[in-house]
């Protein structure tokens, strides 16, 4: 049975009605089912219940948590102590129950304290991602375009990133910055960047990626390694083979995609090295800790006194793409990863 049971309301104007309609629609969409209930509850009259609970005391609550007193706290926000405690106990009193306790070793939460402050840093989070984003936005409306890029891309993709810009009207302003994945994720996700360019797939499902280069997933080997003379080397002749991960950390999908596909062919991949970079990893592999894998355009890059020899297995890829957040649906994001894709029609057509 639903818990959304329909019962007699009193009448409403029109208006009223058409905001309660919004609202529960957007609770439907956005919020999981616990969270429906609470907004269906928060909606349920023509007004909004009152909260004293400001964003200040939510921060002065976790500031006091994280530096263990109110003093320490006061010097972490450039304010009193008097006016931490005072918004604490404004939060406190909101919630009819204290949030610290005095330890010793200093102020501790209580158990209402620790579960408030789980949802405050939540929220804290969410209200600067939000401005974050407006932040995007503004940007964007005003023609400035702000993309990262990965500096272990493809050369031949890299030249079209760092050189594709949009033709109209009105100029656009691209800035360009040079990261990893990891960080060209975390500044789209947080609306530093508008649009992402890395190697894929990103796991967060905030964000819309889409392939632009695919490339042939290659065993790096050393000179004297006993599958060093094949002409090309059969999944299950990694079985048991030390492996070096390259950036597990930060590419976790990549690393995920890798895994799960020899699994499939009933390989278990034996991980004996982690390396950060691609250098770092042909380097491993010269002083014998084990075999990488990576694409063929990166380990020709570098020469090291190490072999390089196709998978027989090619459904296995490495993949470079773009990406940008689902909610930014600006036409000059959309345009620029048409024209990124138009530009990047001959890479894929040269590695098919």
């Amino acid at each position: 049975m639903s818990i959304f049971r329909r019962r007699r309301e009193p009448k409403r104007d029109f208006s009223q009605s058409l905001h309660l309609a919004l609202v529960k629609k957007s609770a439907r969409r956005a919020l999981p089912t616990t969270d429906r209930v609470a907004a269906l509850y928060l909606f349920k009259g023509a007004t909004m219940r009152g909260l004293r609970v400001t964003m200040d005391g939510q921060i002065a609550v976790l500031a006091v948590a994280e530096k263990g007193s109110f003093q320490a706290a006061g010097e972490y926000l450039g304010i009193g102590k008097s006016a931490v405690r005072k918004r604490v106990q404004i939060v406190e009193n909101e919630a009819g129950t204290p949030f610290f306790r005095q330890g010793e070793k200093g102020m501790m939460p209580t158990e209402a304290g620790s579960l408030f402050i789980l949802a405050a840093k939540e929220s804290v989070r969410q209200a600067l991602l939000g401005i974050d984003r407006v932040h995007a936005l503004l940007r964007v409306q005003a023609n400035d375009l702000r993309i990262g890029y990965s500096t272990y891309l493809n050369t031949r993709l890299l030249e079209i990133v760092r050189r594709i810009q949009l033709e109209g009207v009105d100029p656009v302003i691209v800035t360009r910055e040079s990261l990893t994945t990891k960080q060209a994720v975390a500044g789209v996700l947080q609306g530093d960047l508008h649009v992402g360019f890395g190697i894929l797939p990103v796991l967060e499902s905030d964000l819309f990626a889409r392939v632009l280069l695919e490339e042939p997933l290659m065993a790096c080997l050393p000179a004297g390694h006993r599958l060093a003379s094949r002409s090309s080397i059969r999944p299950e002749e990694l079985e048991n083979e030390p492996v070096i991960a390259v950036s597990r950390k930060g590419l976790p999908g990549r690393h995920k995609e890798i895994v799960t596909h020899f699994e499939s062919l009933g390989v278990t991949l034996k991980f004996a090295a982690d390396a950060l970079s691609i250098k770092e990893s042909l380097w491993l592999i010269t002083r014998g800790a084990g075999i990488s894998l990576m694409a063929k355009s990166t380990a020709s890059a570098y020469r090291h006194d190490a072999v390089v020899r196709p998978l027989s297995d090619r459904l296995l890829t490495v993949k470079s793409g773009v990406f940008t957040r689902r909610d930014h649906n600006h036409k000059l994001l959309h345009d620029f990863v048409e024209l990124a894709w138009t530009e990047t029609a001959p890479l894929r057509i040269s590695t098919r």
